[in-house]
């Protein structure tokens, strides 16, 4: 524990404490819906400037079946969804990051030694976390649970099939990847594998990463 500061009990009874802990905060929520991106495909994407020296986290959720991912490149966060299915959907994503909070016009403000402020009683403190699926064989390509409410997940790879088909009599072998996906309906979110593209012919091997997927409740943030 720090030889001075604050300890802050969430809801959950978890607590963190400053100056030791700087919290992740919600620095911005972004929904975009999808457009055709060639054939069946759906996709959305959407580009988040943020400054480069914030660390920060995407979390994301679907309103169908779609693959979700986001990459980082200096001052820019690009989030992106795909449906192969060719599911019209809408993209939600909910980046986090250490920052500078706003000051607010009354209540509680944190600041750390530095002299930045780092959390106020607005602060949206990203906190309790929930592990979906478990790590080994049951994980990765092999979770499919569906959860009651609203969560979004960190976008990931699960591993991917192969697929033999036949092209002008000649075997091909075609590698389809497994994108970690929430598609939340309005009441329940499914979370589970989506591919990368539709999977034709006969199933002959894969991967599995055997991972499990982090995701967060939006009730508080949306």
């Amino acid at each position: 524990m720090a030889d001075y500061g604050a300890l802050i009990s969430l809801d959950s009874g978890n607590p963190f404490i400053t100056p030791t802990s700087t919290p992740f905060c919600l620095y911005r929520k972004e929904t975009v819906n999808s457009v055709n991106t060639g054939g069946d495909y759906q996709g959305a994407s959407v580009d988040i400037p943020i400054d480069a020296s914030y660390p920060a986290i995407v979390f994301c959720k679907t309103s169908k079946a779609a693959t979700v991912g986001a990459t980082r490149v200096g001052n820019v966060i690009r989030v992106g969804s795909s449906s192969p299915a060719g599911n019209v959907h809408t993209l939600t994503a909910y980046v986090f990051a250490i920052f500078p909070q706003t000051l607010p016009a009354w209540g509680m403000a944190i600041w750390d030694e530095d002299g930045k402020l780092v959390l106020t009683n607005e602060s949206r403190v990203l906190s309790d976390l929930v592990t979906v699926g478990t790590p080994g064989s049951s994980g990765g390509i092999n979770i499919d649970q569906t959860l009651t409410g609203s969560y979004a997940i960190v976008p990931a790879i699960l591993g991917s099939t192969l697929f033999q088909v036949m092209v002008q009599g000649q075997p091909v072998i075609v590698n389809v990847t497994a994108y970690a996906g929430a598609s939340y309906n309005g009441t329940t979110t499914r979370i589970s594998a989506v591919g990368s593209q539709n999977g034709q012919g006969s199933p002959v091997g894969g991967t599995n990463t055997g991972m499990a997927i982090t995701a967060i409740n939006t009730a508080v943030y949306d």
